[in-house]
């Protein structure tokens, strides 16, 4: 039976607070595997080869899966990329591409898209793109064109990057409803993140944010019905959900440069919400 695997990201995982306190490598790598995580995500382009060859043999120790999201340059970075991942000891569910390409021209971006899926394809490695800002998904509607132009292409769901760029007002007219659904009928993964249409990173548990936490649960539950439907419920296939709460200046700070709230207790928080949204949509699928 399909089955959702929750991640939690590496980047989230650090605190850049005034006073410099961080957890060890092996601190949040313990602290993810105890609070019932099944991987956790490194960013090719910010963590470096180092840290993340230091990280395989923790993740080994402690279980744990592995994804990448990888800020991509070109098709032979690509290479370089998966020639790297490849010759690590744990291998990745998938890569998603933040590629960091002009989205001037959909031919020339489908072209190279279509490249990078060949490279992963070769690699063994699954490859996604992710809908993202200051890369070439920046926008929706030329993401949704890519989409079409490229019908294999899976996407991983960062749906705060698209509301950001949107700018959309609550309730939600129509035609977003739309661009949405289409969005997440190509959606492989999701990242675990609560926006507003002004700032790509909220504290959920404010009040002032519950009806954006509630518009993302709705995303969240409407793509993981889709998935269901895509790959079949009796699949073995298993989907991943990254928690994804950065540090600052992603997370929103006071007057003295601590955060708001405590994104480790938002994190365990997006955890359960994501995990009884998959049931809630298994429970759909198979009434309808």
């Amino acid at each position: 039976m399909v089955t959702l695997d929750v991640f939690q990201s590496m980047w989230a995982m650090e605190f850049k607070r005034p006073d410099g306190f961080e957890w060890t490598l092996r601190e949040k790598i313990a602290r993810i595997a105890g609070a019932g995580f099944k991987g956790v995500s490194f960013d090719i382009g910010y963590h470096s080869e180092d840290t993340i060859r230091q990280a395989m043999p923790l993740l080994q120790e402690f279980g744990l899966d592995l994804c990448y999201n990888a800020f991509v340059k070109s098709v032979p970075h690509y290479r370089e990329i998966v020639d790297f991942v490849t010759s690590q000891a744990v291998k990745p569910r998938f890569i998603a591409i933040v590629g960091q390409i002009e989205p001037w021209d959909l031919h020339e971006v489908a072209q190279t898209t279509r490249q990078w899926l060949n490279i992963g394809a070769a690699g063994g490695v699954e490859t996604h793109v992710e809908v993202h800002r200051n890369c070439m998904t920046n926008d929706l509607l030329f993401t949704l064109q890519l989409m079409d132009k490229v019908p294999d292409l899976l996407m991983v769901a960062d749906l705060s990057h698209v509301l950001v760029n949107q700018e959309w007002y609550l309730p939600l007219h129509e035609q977003a409803r739309q661009r949405i659904s289409q969005f997440l009928s190509k959606a492989e993964a999701f990242h675990g993140r609560v926006a507003t249409r002004e700032q790509i990173q909220v504290p959920i548990l404010f009040p002032q944010h519950k009806p954006w936490f509630e518009l993302f649960k709705g995303w969240w539950q409407e793509g993981f019905e889709k998935w269901i439907d895509r790959h079949g419920v009796e699949s073995d296939r298993r989907c991943v959900f990254l928690s994804e709460l950065g540090p600052p200046v992603y997370a929103i700070t006071g007057e003295d440069g601590y955060e708001l709230s405590d994104r480790w207790d938002e994190a365990l928080l997006l955890k359960k919400t994501a995990e009884q949204l998959w049931q809630d949509a298994l429970k759909r699928r198979r009434q309808a």
